[in-house]
């Protein structure tokens, strides 16, 4: 009884801060990766943002105090790579911290020879382990309009690789998706990208997905969502795999 009443709690508050109808048009509007959803599609994001405003926080940094306004498009393309899974891809973490724009962070790298260089670089986001994500509203909204980058899905992608226990570039996968067909894929489009890149020629993957396979898979996912017609017509192999890990086909709309 208790689990009943929490869980349509839930549902109402969820109901109550997902889209309104002149909301869901404006995101569709504002941004070209969601206006391949059909309505049944577009229906499913307006429910899963309303899930995300519910369940998760949104926190600001750098001086900002993020309104609904700020929150909203977040919560949407957040919903974009779960809309036939569920809110357990990110069981993780339960904080998104936004600032206006790019923001500062400190880094630390070892090298080959094992010295160790500290400094400071700009971010667009970054996906902490078990912890918060961290985006720059500027960079969602330079998100999914059709050149590749989309910085939510791409940290996203990190935290959902995070759920088998290493961010690899290799996450739970569905049990009818054959572990060695995804390894194989990957791996040779990995093998394609640094080819490219040591030839001199641009690839069609951004070539930050050459820093490592956990940079690969989450670049990978910023294509498929963003611009699905090239990545299948470029890498169909590598599209096909990420189809069926999101259960979406977005090339087809």
């Amino acid at each position: 009884m208790i689990g009943r009443l929490l869980r349509r709690r839930r549902e109402r508050e969820a109901e109550a801060l997902a889209p309104t109808p002149d909301e869901l048009r404006a995101l569709i509007e504002a941004w070209p990766c969601l206006q391949r959803l059909d309505a049944g599609q577009r229906e499913r994001l307006r429910t899963l943002t309303g899930q995300i405003l519910a369940r998760f926080e949104f926190q600001g940094a750098g001086g900002l105090a993020p309104d609904r306004a700020d929150c909203l498009p977040v919560a949407a393309h957040a919903a974009l790579p779960i809309l036939n899974r569920d809110l357990g891809w990110y069981r993780d973490f339960r904080t998104f911290i936004l600032y206006a724009d790019e923001f500062e962070v400190d880094i630390e790298e070892t090298d080959e020879d094992g010295l160790v260089h500290r400094g400071r670089d700009f971010r667009a986001g970054e996906a902490w382990e078990l912890g918060p994500v961290v985006l720059s509203l500027a960079d969602v909204a330079d998100s999914g309009q059709g050149r590749g980058f989309h910085v939510v899905v791409h940290e996203l992608a990190h935290q959902i690789d995070r759920l088998s226990g290493d961010i690899d570039g290799a996450p739970p996968l569905p049990r009818d998706l054959d572990h060695a067909d995804w390894v194989r894929t990957l791996t040779e489009a990995w093998d394609r990208l640094n080819t490219d890149l040591g030839a001199g020629r641009e690839p069609f993957l951004d070539p930050y997905a050459a820093e490592s396979p956990a940079e690969f898979f989450a670049v990978a996912c910023e294509a498929f969502f963003d611009v699905p017609a090239g990545l299948r017509a470029e890498e169909p192999a590598l599209y096909r795999v990420l189809s069926h890990l999101f259960e979406q086909d977005p090339a087809v709309h």
